[in-house]
């Protein structure tokens, strides 16, 4: 299969000015990860610890929240490109204030089951808005900084966030719960009056089975999401596989979150200037394919890791990967979208991320259950490796394929495997 269309950022002229649409969106990032981040992560510890609810129970509640926001992308992506994409990011941050909210009120399984579904789709609403936001206020040559740059700061909310999170939820976590409600009201505000209006490429007049057709019809769009899926369910064992490791590992499982914000502080300092160095100098795909064999790299240095210091190790590598792939595959997202239709393709990307974190989470948990107690403890790491691999292999021979190929469009559109 080859994805041709999909260029290198060679003579890119670097504009420093930054836009007042683009500066809003900066701030909405950033306001949002903290708020979010200060509640999400604790949720399984509270209804654990404090509510007394079985793994599966607190588990099954959380995993609404993202099969809402990820199951759903695809038809509010759609909404976003008819109505704009301020309209529905406010819009949805509007109805993640209620789902927050709802978290702090309620005390029961089932309100928390649907202050999990109201804060999903929340997110499903303002996510593929946001990314088409940011994909229209950008020139092409800037977007691989720009997602960077959008990466960078949600984890610093993703620094901050769990430890003025787990401050507040010492006082209750009603108050944990509203102080998140209250930085997307926050958010709100500033969109409100920061944010342009950016309606005026929407699909207003266009009905919905047209759109899906023109994705469907898009095999290289489609080729390129079944990757995802296999990205994403490596992705996910930072969540899964970090803690199964740390509890043979560590004397104490909480020291799971110094390992995960050392990665964060790591994203930080080291992906804008990592990937302008590599974005000038290699194709997208190829830093795919170099991101996704990193991934399963950092799977197989948990297999040999010993104690804390070579579990930060593998989690440093597992970051590194990280910083490869989000980034450019949100730029990759876009680079297939026309002016149109951002928010419609960010928001189809949603399933690959549904799916591959199911997958990832079954398919990865199942590994480590058959494993535990055996001599065979090394063959979900090894697995997951040789999984990683192989889509980077995938990655890196369609990027072969489309520099062979080097007709430089705005669209991908050949498939040709072998």
């Amino acid at each position: 299969m080859m994805f041709r269309g999909v260029k290198t950022n060679e003579d890119v002229i670097v504009h420093r000015s930054i836009s007042p649409g683009l500066l809003a969106l900066y701030v909405d990032t950033l306001v949002m990860a903290i708020g979010f981040y200060m509640l999400v992560p604790i949720l399984s510890v509270y209804f654990i610890n404090h509510l007394g609810m079985s793994t599966a129970l607190a588990g099954s509640i959380i995993a609404v929240s993202g099969l809402a926001q990820n199951g759903l992308r695809f038809f509010c992506g759609i909404a976003a490109d008819r109505i704009g994409y301020k309209k529905t990011i406010m819009l949805g941050v509007g109805i993640r204030i209620v789902g927050f909210t709802l978290y702090g009120i309620v005390d029961h399984a089932a309100g928390y089951a649907v202050a999990a579904f109201i804060s999903g789709l929340g997110g499903a609403l303002f996510h593929p808005a946001s990314f088409g936001a940011y994909a229209r206020t950008t020139s092409e040559e800037m977007k691989t900084r720009i997602f960077s740059i959008r990466e960078t700061l949600s984890n610093v909310g993703f620094i901050l966030g769990p430890v003025i999170g787990m401050l507040l939820l010492r006082f209750d976590f009603s108050l944990v719960c509203f102080s998140s409600a209250f930085m997307f009201a926050l958010a709100f505000l500033l969109s409100w009056i920061l944010l342009p209006q950016m309606e005026g490429e929407s699909l207003k007049g266009q009905k919905l089975f047209p759109i899906v057709k023109k994705i469907c019809k898009d095999k290289s769009f489609l080729g390129f999401c079944l990757l995802v899926i296999g990205v994403w369910a490596l992705n996910v064992q930072l969540y899964l596989s970090v803690p199964v490791r740390a509890k043979v590992l560590l004397e104490s499982v909480d020291s799971v979150s110094y390992l995960y914000m050392a990665g964060a502080v790591f994203m930080v300092l080291l992906q804008i200037p990592l990937l302008q160095i590599l974005s000038n100098k290699i194709k997208q795909l190829h830093i795919m394919a170099l991101g996704t064999f990193i991934l399963g790299l950092s799977m197989l240095m948990f297999s040999f890791a010993e104690g804390f210091w070579s579990m930060l190790g593998a989690v440093l590598i597992f970051t590194l990967g990280q910083m490869l792939v989000v980034p450019t595959m949100n730029l990759l997202i876009s680079s297939f979208s026309d002016s149109h239709s951002f928010a419609t393709y960010f928001g189809f990307t949603g399933w690959s991320f549904a799916i591959g974190g199911f997958l990832g989470n079954t398919g990865g948990g199942y590994l480590h259950d058959l494993a535990i107690n055996s001599q065979y403890s090394f063959v979900p790491w090894i697995t997951l490796f040789l999984f990683g691999s192989f889509i980077s292999i995938i990655f890196y021979r369609i990027g072969n394929a489309s520099l062979q190929g080097n007709e430089v469009d705005s669209k991908t559109v050949t498939e040709n495997e072998g």
